[in-house]
Formats: C-alpha cells, sequence, structure tokens
C-alpha cells in the first residue's frame, strides 16, 4: 500500500507530488474557536488536482525504501492512481482508512477529504475540544439591575460553578499532556522500583510518539578498543551489521533486530547514532513494512532469545523488534 509511505514522505517535505495524478501537502491549523469550543491545532492532508503535474521525488523515495527498482516503484504509483480513477468512474467516492475520501465535483476534477492523520500530530496528541462555560445573556443584563437577594445568590452559584467547571477542564488537559511527556520516565521509575530492571523484551507494537534511549547508565565515551573486544566475546552476533555498505538495513521476517532507538526523521536518527557513537556497533537505520518509523539497529540475530539476552546486556533500554 503506498498510502504509509506517501505520509512518511509528508514527514520530511510536507508536500508529495504523484506525476499526473497531483500534489498532496501539510497544512498547519492554529487552534480555533468555533461556536463556543476551543478546538487544538491540527495538521491536515490538503490536495490539489493536477494532471498534467511531473515529479519522480517520491518514486525514487518509495524505491529506496521498499528496496523496489525505479520501474517498479513507479507502477506501484500508477496502479494506486488507476484504482482511485477507475473508483470514481463507478463510485460517488473511494475511501481510505486513516487517510481520507477521493472524490469528484460538479465539474469532474478530483477533490480530497483528509482524515486526522495520527502520525502528522504527534506534537499535538491527547488534546481535545474544550467546550467553553454557557453564559446566559439574560443574567447576564439583570445584573446592572436590582433583583431578589435569592436570585443574585443563585445566580452566584452558577457563576462559581462554571468557573470550577471550566477550570476543571483545563486542569486534566494540562496533567494529560503532562503524563504523555513524561511517560517514558514514569515507566523507567516503574521498572526500577517494582521490576527490578528486567531484560530487554520484544516490541510487536509500534509507537507513535519517537523512542529513544534515555542512556544514563552509558559512558559518553565510547570503551577502548581492548574492553570492545572483551564485549565481543560475550555477546555474539551470528548476523555482521559489517557486511552492509546501505545506510539502511533490509528488513527480513524471522530475524530478530537489536534496536537502540525510533524516530520519525532519518535526520534524528543519524543524529542520535553520532550522538551516542553508535557508529562503533556498524549502526543501521532499519524500517518495518508495517511502520513509517526509521529503527537504529545494531545487532542482527537468527534467535529471539539470543537477541534479548544481548540488547539486556548492552543497554536494559534497547529493545528487540522482530
Amino acid at each position: 500500500m503506498i498510502i504509509p509511505f506517501l505520509i512518511r514522505a509528508l514527514l520530511e517535505e510536507e508536500s508529495v507530488v504523484i506525476s499526473g495524478f497531483g500534489l498532496f501537502s501539510v497544512k498547519h491549523l492554529t487552534s480555533q474557536i468555533r461556536e463556543d469550543i476551543i478546538y487544538p491545532p491540527q495538521n491536515i492532508i490538503e490536495f490539489e488536482f493536477l494532471k498534467e503535474i511531473e515529479d519522480f521525488s517520491f518514486v525514487s523515495k518509495l524505491s529506496q525504501w521498499k528496496q523496489l527498482r525505479i520501474d517498479e516503484a513507479q507502477s506501484e504509483i500508477s496502479e494506486w492512481v488507476n484504482l482511485i480513477e477507475t473508483g470514481l468512474e463507478h463510485n460517488k467516492s473511494v475511501f481510505f482508512d486513516d487517510f481520507g475520501t477521493f472524490s469528484k465535483d460538479a465539474y469532474g476534477k478530483i477533490v480530497f477529504q483528509g482524515m486526522l492523520v495520527a502520525q502528522l500530530n504527534i506534537e499535538n496528541e491527547g488534546l481535545e475540544p474544550v467546550i467553553l462555560p454557557q453564559t446566559n445573556e439574560d443574567n447576564r443584563n439583570n445584573t446592572d439591575k436590582r433583583v431578589i437577594d435569592k436570585r443574585i445568590v443563585l445566580h452566584n452559584k452558577h457563576k462559581k460553578r462554571d468557573r470550577y467547571l471550566f477550570v476543571s477542564i483545563i486542569s486534566t488537559a494540562i496533567l494529560i499532556l503532562c503524563l504523555l511527556f513524561l511517560k517514558n520516565d514514569l515507566c523507567e521509575f516503574y521498572h526500577k522500583i517494582f521490576l527490578n530492571d528486567k531484560p530487554a523484551v520484544t516490541h510487536n507494537d509500534f509507537p507513535i510518539e519517537d523512542e529513544f534511549i534515555n542512556d544514563e547508565t552509558l559512558p559518553d565515551e565510547i570503551l577502548p578498543d581492548e574492553t570492545l573486544k572483551e564485549e565481543k566475546k560475550e555477546t555474539t552476533q551470528p548476523i555482521s551489521l559489517s557486511t552492509y555498505k546501505e545506510l539502511y538495513l533490509p528488513y527480513q521476517k524471522g530475524n530478530y533486530y537489536i534496536i537502540a532507538g525510533s524516530f520519525t526523521k532519518e535526520e534524528s536518527a543519524l543524529l542520535h547514532i553520532k550522538q551516542k557513537k553508535l557508529d562503533k556497533l556498524n549502526a543501521k537505520l532499519i524500517v518495518h513494512p508495517d511502520s513509517p518509523r526509521i529503527r537504529v539497529c545494531i545487532g542482527v540475530f537468527d534467535n529471539e532469545e539470543e537477541a534479548i539476552k544481548n540488547a539486556a546486556q548492552l543497554n536494559k533500554n534497547y529493545w528487540v523488534l522482530k
């Protein structure tokens, strides 16, 4: 499916051209107030139908990510475009899960209604629309008039209740944001206190937020060559990463990969390798076919138990991708 790779390209470039079809781009919407509701900021996908446009940047990226020839990558994109155009000839719209709906306007031009894509809204995760407290216009006007004391007291109670409700909603939203921001530290604290730093486990799911190794247990300096030699004796790697000359390591089902970090952008992954000096371990980048995340791989095994054991010996925060 082309859509995961299209979203991945939008994360890097914010605009992608599909030759002979049109231009996809990311539009940033600031927070808005509509009908007494505060809507949080959002990133949405827009599409402009341009039949004559040509650009092969996305074809090149798809070829690299899926390890395909250029003509094979172009063929997959063309099949996806043909699927949309053929579907619109027999139906009013063509819908794709977690992406959006294609349809035609009154002039026969293809238009697109995008959905809220989670990968493009990582920084806005957890933000929900907030309903403003309702204000009765009649009560507001009557506050300037002389009224019975009981009505004044009742009005004040409602006003205090509305203020309390508003403050509670804002406080809850802030608390949720704090918990999301600190969830990695809380998980690490939980493992230290209650699980006694158990070894790394195998991850089958793909988190939305950037994973990074909070490497407090490793020194900033790379160990001397003699120490590295001793460690290599203890942690054997049946499949050597040094044999791969390319930056990206092709994913093969049945292998188990030790992961030292997961990122949405290639630049972030390369910076992590440089900062943690993982190039000494022949670190490579790997992309699972079911997720656009870019992982930093420092070891490959054909045995899951051996991979988990080696990951725990290297760093308790490293995990295993299978």
